[in-house]
């Protein structure tokens, strides 16, 4: 078995310097590092070659000082290595990364298995490997938890042939090149296919594939081991190969920064203090008034009063259930009346040569799961709608699934939608990558958009970089705003980098559609609009047609829902973290009891995940969940530059440290100096105490949004009710 594991050396986040004429990091003078979330790949390697024989290749892109990440990796135990380095490299974005790569992995040639960390913490898009895997045309499987190969015996295998050479194209090498031909010592068995535990924002996907594919690790894989005394020998002699552009057969004028679909136009450092109130509560006095403060905090939120505590803050189904309230209540209101409020266009079976439209389209991606439409779809209809308006362009919703109800395509048009695109297949119904991404690529080559967003969940930070790479055009990660620039029309979308410690504005000048993933919970749904008419077309569409294969290389085998001990961070409008400051494991029952008396999930800081003391997926972080939530409250975490980074976006911190200099309390709203083994008790208390004395339709109250869905029912079953009065029902829907 041949395994190649990708790897990234990065800056340490707190020491980066950013070059303001290219928009590129300054790397030279920086002190480096593996990125973090890389050497759990690699160990992930190791894991696999301890039990099955196999030789790991480790494959990095960068400046030739990245040879000593790349020695680190072999005083670990891989086996081999090479840099990819050359000026004509310089200020490659993500697609422009992943073409290199991707042609190194070809000249490498006889590859099984390709491993990489979900993300890198330097530019934190996690796009390189879903797009190597697509200029590749394998299989990826992103955020993976867990691995098992299935083999099968070498002597069942006669085509994989001993001393297999790892370099199998016939390109010209340079000199140092040559080396790379060595041979790779044969396996103990020959791999035919993984089955991996995937993370996702509803649980676990279980996953089979068959090799070769890529896979991105999360850290709940494997713990890193550190590096051998007889490693660091091999690693100090072991020579390290290093190939340039000319060496991959590429123009050195087409790679690197002209090379690269986006750039940086612009970069700015964001605000990090917020300047909140600060009260220390080291007496009886100090303590009452921190816990007052905390509670007024969640009135005036919303989460207290009617709007209360118990599973009140829950962002996890309750958005879904929001959603289905009101377009239920619509589909109610127009079933009765025996008619639609939509324009409804036939299905058809492929696609059609079309004229490209005159008037622009902006799309957006809607996830569509098991309980219907996610609420991050009506998210991006409202950012995307004002995006659209801007520009005079028409906004479609493209939903992929085994079927799309009545009901959810006319929520689609009533939250903001021009018209909803439905593509519906059987294989559609759950997410896999490359059957979704081939599905949107022959849609986007027959309409063509000018922009299409997606949330930045693990289906939009796995597809859309997959689908850029297969489309030739760029895709900025994790966008946090928006706009359309008024001299030219183009998308501006900005996002954080370098762990939160800058922002920069980025453009796709030149290639169509601009694409872009938006962090959840930037921005609220639009209240419905009872003027609002659409369009919904359904396409019929077999992802398969026209390949050689008959059923696809990735199937779902099972979804675990409600697993124990699993918390959708991206999804909660409150979140309880805890961090080292509770000293033990056993005193996270004090974060737990806070957050089930406030219906919140519960968080952590790194350290305490690295202890053992509470499982990854609570953790928050550069190498965890960046979150958005609507309130953050967290005890005994100290603020490192790493945690930090996953909260930037969170609409109010609460921070409790007794350390006055915790780096935390300058990024909160409301900092309180103090004992949280004192406060959380108390406040935990004041808050059920508050439920017991509440009415009991209202200590059992829906979310805030639940109730503004649920009180703007009626008023979408208006909207809809008087569209289908306003809907020319001779339209036929433009494919």
């Amino acid at each position: 078995m041949h395994i190649l594991v990708l790897i990234k050396q990065v800056p340490e986040t707190d020491k980066v310097k950013m070059d303001p004429e290219t928009g590129t990091m300054v790397r030279s003078g920086l002190e480096s590092i593996i990125n973090p979330l890389d050497l759990y790949a690699i160990e992930e390697a190791l894991v696999l070659k301890e039990r099955l024989g196999a030789h790991i290749t480790v494959l990095s892109m960068g400046p030739p000082d990245a040879e000593r990440a790349l020695r680190e990796s072999l005083s670990m135990g891989c086996d081999s290595a090479i840099l990819l380095t050359d000026r004509a490299f310089a200020g490659s974005d993500t697609w422009a990364t992943s073409r290199v790569l991707a042609e190194a992995i070809r000249r490498v040639g006889d590859v099984d298995l390709i491993l990489a960390g979900e993300r890198a913490t330097d530019g934190d898009t996690g796009q390189v490997g879903p797009a190597v895997a697509a200029w590749l045309e394998v299989a990826v499987l992103t955020y993976v938890s867990s691995l098992e190969v299935e083999p099968t015996p070498l002597s069942d295998s006669p085509s994989l042939h001993e001393n297999a050479p790892v370099a199998a194209d016939e390109a010209p090498l340079s000199e140092n090149a040559l080396v790379a031909t060595k041979t790779v010592p044969p396996s103990k068995v020959k791999p035919t296919a993984i089955r991996v535990r995937r993370l996702t924002e509803e649980g676990y996907q279980v996953l089979q594939s068959e090799l070769p594919c890529l896979v991105t690790v999360v850290k709940e894989i494997a713990s890193p081991r550190l590096p051998t005394l007889r490693g660091k020998k091999f690693a100090r002699s072991a020579e390290i190969v290093r190939w340039g552009a000319r060496d991959l057969g590429l123009d050195p004028s087409g790679t690197g920064l002209a090379g690269s679909p986006t750039r940086v136009t612009k970069i700015f450092y964001p605000k990090v203090s917020r300047n909140g109130q600060r009260i220390v509560a080291a007496d009886e006095g100090g303590i009452e008034k921190a816990i007052g403060h905390i509670m007024a905090l969640f009135e005036n939120k919303g989460f207290l009063g009617k709007a209360t505590i118990g599973e009140g803050a829950f962002a996890l189904s309750a958005p879904r259930a929001a959603f289905s309230a009101s377009s239920s209540a619509a589909a109610a209101s127009t079933s009765a009346l025996g008619r639609s409020p939509v324009v409804r266009g036939s299905q058809r079976q492929g696609p059609e040569t079309v004229a490209v439209p005159t008037t622009p389209e902006f799309w957006i991606l809607a996830e569509h799961r098991a309980e219907g439409l996610d609420i991050v779809s009506f998210e991006l209809l409202a950012r995307a709608r004002a995006l659209a308006d801007s520009r005079g362009a028409l906004l479609a919703a493209v939903v992929l699934t085994s079927s799309l109800s009545e009901k959810d395509a006319e929520a689609l048009i009533v939250y903001g939608a021009d018209s909803v695109i439905a593509v519906e297949h059987p294989l559609l119904g759950d997410f896999l990558c490359e059957i979704w991404a081939q599905a949107l690529f022959n849609l986007v080559r027959e309409h063509t958009p000018e922009v299409f967003l997606a949330a930045a969940t693990t289906t939009g930070r796995t597809l859309m970089p997959y689908l850029a790479a297969k489309l030739g055009t760029g895709l900025t990660a994790d966008c946090t705003e928006l706009a359309i620039e008024k001299d030219t029309g183009l998308l501006l979308q900005t996002r954080p980098a370098i762990g939160g410690n800058i922002m920069a504005t980025i453009k796709t000048a030149h290639h169509k559609p601009q694409m872009a993933t938006v962090r959840p919970h930037s921005m609220q749904p639009l209240s419905p609009d009872p003027g609002r008419h659409g369009t919904v077309i359904r396409l019929a569409c077999d992802p398969l047609a026209g390949k050689d294969l008959p059923e696809p290389s990735v199937r779902l085998l099972a979804l675990e829902r409600n697993i124990e001990d699993f918390e959708n961070l991206e999804g909660a409008r409150i979140v309880v973290a805890g961090g080292r400051g509770l000293k033990k494991a056993d005193n996270f029952k004090l974060i737990r009891e806070l957050a089930r008396t406030l219906g919140a999930v519960v968080g952590a800081s790194r350290e305490v995940v690295d202890r053992g003391w509470i499982s990854y997926p609570h953790q928050v972080g550069l190498s965890g969940k960046t979150i958005s939530p609507e309130i953050y409250l967290c005890a005994g975490v100290s603020g490192a530059i790493q945690h930090l980074a996953g909260i930037r976006t969170a609409k109010t911190i609460i921070s409790i440290n007794t350390d006055a200099e915790a780096p935390i309390h300058d990024v909160a709203d409301l900092a309180i100096v103090g004992d949280l083994f004192e406060i959380l008790p108390r406040l935990t208390a004041r808050l059920q105490q508050r439920s017991t004395d509440a009415l009991p339709c209202e200590s059992l109250s829906p979310s805030p949004d639940t109730m503004l869905a649920v009180a703007d029912a009626p008023l979408a079953a208006a909207a809809l009710t008087a569209a289908e009065n306003k809907v020319d029902r001779t339209k036929e829907a433009q494919i």
